[in-house]
């Protein structure tokens, strides 16, 4: 409802002054009111700007040149006169640049519509449950007239433990897009397979250089491994913002020593300080993101204090509803925006239960 009224601002805003530009004219209520016929050339030129076909500065130059001939006929005057020969010119010119920019807004609307469908057909729902641990995510998409992002994310149970992945991919468009889905498809075939983060990493980023290193496209991305068994949490940073941790109600943003280089460029630096290793203790929640949260800006072009909010939103979200706290985060970033995002944003939330499971036991 409230964008049906936004796209009528101008159907109103011209009933209303052709209305007042009748009314004057014919009762003579300003001593020179021709002088207001002029203005009867704006509502064609306006309703061109943007339009997606002929009809609409059509409609707009009919209506201004039907205003034109009563006020005309009202008043025999040159400046009229002209003023109606403006508004047919003006019609003309709007009618003329709308064909030439239909087709290509709508090639436009094809493409976006085209990679926001491939965007979530890449980023498949993920379950509730893993395991013992609770996942949430929120993935916001960016204005509708942006390029779609490639942002990324997946989790998996595997044989070393529930592996994650948050990535972002460099760049816009359906060239992120499927980047993006070569990089999940490549996570899901591999993340069984190799015993360490850092393993998957290198092969994640062998396979992005074999399919896009002519293109120099790279990927940040942060790994991350929760062993059930021993309560352990580890992570591996290629470039990406770190995860940050809420235990027993404190908030650890989880830096590593020294970060490896993002995927597709991986070679060009030293991964050996790119990993960590912590305990991952009952009740625990664990935040994964992308930059689109971080980077997103206010009025006062404020960055949003994620680590801040994160802490006082948990304390008002509690520990026994990660959906909540995700929702909170989501309403509370959008509120800091005060707009739709610029770029894609997701956030990837996993929570520890309240008491881990023990090793196995095997009787004889």
């Amino acid at each position: 409802m409230r964008r049906l009224a936004q796209e009528r601002w101008l159907e109103a805003a011209t009933a209303a002054s052709a209305v007042v530009v009748i009314l004057v004219c014919v009762t003579r209520a300003w001593p020179a009111p021709q002088q207001l016929a002029p203005l009867l050339a704006v509502p064609p030129a306006l309703a061109g700007i943007g339009a997606a076909s002929v009809r609409r500065p059509l409609a707009f130059g009919a209506a201004a040149a039907i205003v034109a001939v009563i006020v005309a006929i009202a008043i025999h005057d040159a400046l009229v006169t002209a003023s109606a020969v403006a508004v047919a010119v003006t019609t003309a010119l709007s009618v003329a640049a709308a064909a030439h920019s239909a087709p290509r807004t709508q090639r436009i609307a094809n493409v976006i519509s085209a990679a926001e469908a491939a965007q979530r057909a890449v980023l498949r729902p993920l379950p509730r449950r893993l395991g013992p641990l609770e996942l949430g995510v929120v993935y916001l998409a960016a204005a509708a007239d942006a390029h779609v992002g490639g942002d990324l994310y997946e989790v998996s149970e595997t044989p070393h433990g529930i592996r994650l992945i948050v990535g972002d991919v460099r760049g816009k468009g359906l060239g992120a897009v499927e980047i993006a889905a070569d990089v999940l498809g490549m996570y899901r075939e591999v993340a069984h397979q190799v015993h360490t983060l850092a393993e998957l990493a290198r092969r994640l980023d062998a396979g992005l250089d074999r399919r896009w290193g002519e293109h120099e496209e790279f990927v940040t991305a942060v790994l991350a491994e929760i062993d059930p068994v021993k309560g352990q949490l580890s992570i591996y940073s290629c470039g990406h913002p770190p995860p940050m941790l809420i235990s027993e109600g404190t908030l650890t943003v989880l830096e590593v020593p020294a970060p490896a280089p993002p995927l597709g460029l991986l070679r060009l630096g030293d991964g050996s300080g790119a990993g960590r290793t912590l305990p991952f203790k009952p009740n625990d929640q664990l935040l994964l993101y992308t930059d689109g949260v971080t980077e997103a800006r206010d009025a006062r072009r404020a960055f949003y204090p994620l680590d801040e909010r994160l802490v006082a939103l948990g304390g008002e979200a509690g520990t026994d509803d990660r959906t909540l706290l995700l929702k909170l985060l989501r309403e509370d970033l959008l509120r800091h925006a005060g707009a739709p995002l610029k770029d894609d944003a997701a956030l990837l939330l996993v929570r520890a239960p309240a008491a881990w499971p023990g090793p196995v036991k095997v009787t004889a």
